[in-house]
């Protein structure tokens, strides 16, 4: 009977310790200049007690500090380590912002259910989860301070950063609004020289749904979602911005009048930066590589919509290349479009409806075609050549006025983005007809010079 009941014993024991795991912790202390002479310690969340209460050990002195827990099988918590034994928590890492820190529960690392035995390599204040910690001396912080005050709803899972090669999917870094102040701030640190594009959301969506939609926008990547794109980063920095517009003082400006501007740059006549051509200066563009301007067709047009408020002026340029000092801007010294006032910029009038500014890169012409006159050589005649009708659809005719000379001429046609169309040749005495059958719908020019005399005519195709 003895016997039965042992086995019997036995096998309850057994049965018990078969629901339960051993969790071991290694934490590399690598990360810290000076371990607390009270020593290392893991506490916090439903399965690790206070301060003081797991004491971790090193006894090979090689600074991987040990200790380990037998729990049952699914046992979970959150936890965190602390240097020394310090009853307010004040010792123990600072997790905020990084990705393993749970910004609900302190900032502390959470264990999920753990199902067998389980060995848990950690680093002292980062988020290295081989044990080999990685020190970044050249490193920075990047603070982000983001104003909600545009948007009516506050999702109830908060507000996140995303996106990008240095931000993760949504969810993976909550930003926090401690003060309630409806700022909401989020603390990085990354190697010194990082850059990536990046955006905001309005909740945890997995689909981006709830991402800020600034889609033509300044401050917006088209090439890149339309998220924001952050500069190389050399030094701390705090980057104030506003949910969904494009204010970087941090004070959101509601516009409720507003217009949008759009810049379309020929650049056809030079040779083009692999970084790009960008639009920046006056106090409202921004700095060099804040404004990339897109060529999506390839045509050598490249285009800047910016929304701004009804009235809105101001100097600006445009920049062949993402160069910090400037060197790559155009140069318009002594053209009648750069003001010498203002770094010899353009200027941009005060505006009051939406408006295309036609511009060629280094020159005054505001038609887009970039070709350029001699005004002391050339001037306009009015009465140069005729054409008819000038809102054509299959044909035009091209007809010279009061001339009868069988002389030789030319002229070439333009569209309103400054794209060559044709050249046809001529002759003073000719009448020409045109066939714009095939041409698209919108506005051209004719554009002829002879002996001295140039005349640049509209017209219109609408079929």
């Amino acid at each position: 009977m003895r016997k039965l009941i042992t086995f019997c014993l036995l096998l309850f024991v057994g049965g018990l310790s078969a629901q339960t795991v051993n969790i071991t912790f290694e934490l590399n202390m690598e990360t810290v200049a000076d371990v607390d002479p009270s020593g290392v310690y893991i506490a916090g969340g439903t399965g690790f007690g206070f301060p003081g209460d797991n004491l971790m050990v090193d006894p090979d002195g090689d600074g991987i500090y040990t200790v380990t827990f037998e729990k049952e099988v699914g046992f979970s918590s959150h936890y965190a380590f602390l240097n020394g034994n310090c009853g307010d928590w004040s010792c123990k890492e600072n997790l905020f912002g990084l990705p393993c820190g749970d910004p609900d529960n302190y900032n502390d690392r959470f264990i999920p259910p753990v199902t067998q035995d389980t060995t848990v390599l950690a680093c002292f204040g980062t988020c290295d989860s081989d044990g080999g910690c990685t020190i970044v001396t050249d490193s920075v912080f990047i603070t982000i301070e983001l104003n909600t005050a545009l948007i009516p709803d506050i999702d109830p899972s908060g507000l996140f950063i995303a996106g990008g090669s240095g931000f993760g999917f949504p969810g993976d870094n909550p930003l926090l609004d401690l003060d309630g102040d409806g700022i909401y701030t989020g603390v990085f640190q990354r190697q010194q020289g990082f850059t990536s594009h990046y955006t905001f959301l309005n909740g945890n969506c997995g689909d981006w749904s709830c991402k800020e939609n600034i889609a033509g926008l300044s401050c917006a990547d088209p090439a890149n979602f339309n998220d924001r794109l952050m500069p190389p980063i050399m030094s701390d920095t705090i980057i104030q911005a506003c949910f969904g517009t494009c204010d970087f003082d941090g004070n959101c400006t509601v516009v409720t009048d507003s217009i949008d501007i759009t810049f379309q740059l020929n650049a056809t006549e030079i040779d083009v930066d692999p970084s790009g051509i960008f639009i920046a200066g006056g106090g409202n563009f921004g700095t060099p590589g804040d404004n990339p301007m897109i060529d999506p067709d390839g045509d050598g047009i490249y285009t800047f919509v910016t929304r701004r408020p009804v009235g809105f002026a101001s100097h600006y340029t445009f920049l062949n290349g993402n160069c910090g000092d400037w060197s790559c801007k155009e140069n318009l010294e002594g053209l009648e479009c750069a003001d010498p006032d203002s770094f010899n910029d353009r200027w941009l009038p005060p505006t009051s409806s939406d408006t295309t500014i036609l511009a060629c890169f280094g020159n005054c012409v505001n038609d887009g075609s970039c070709v350029e006159s001699n005004l002391d050589e050339l001037f306009n005649s009015d009465n140069l050549f005729t054409i008819r009708p000038t809102l054509a659809q299959d044909q035009l005719t091209f007809e010279w006025n009061g001339q009868s000379s069988e002389q030789p001429a030319s002229f070439i046609i333009i569209n309103s983005y400054g794209k060559f169309v044709e050249s046809r040749d001529t002759n003073l005495g000719s009448q020409t007809v045109l066939n714009t059958a095939d041409y698209a719908n919108g506005i051209y020019f004719i554009q002829l010079a002879y002996e001295g005399r140039l005349l640049t005519k509209k017209f219109i195709i609408q079929q």
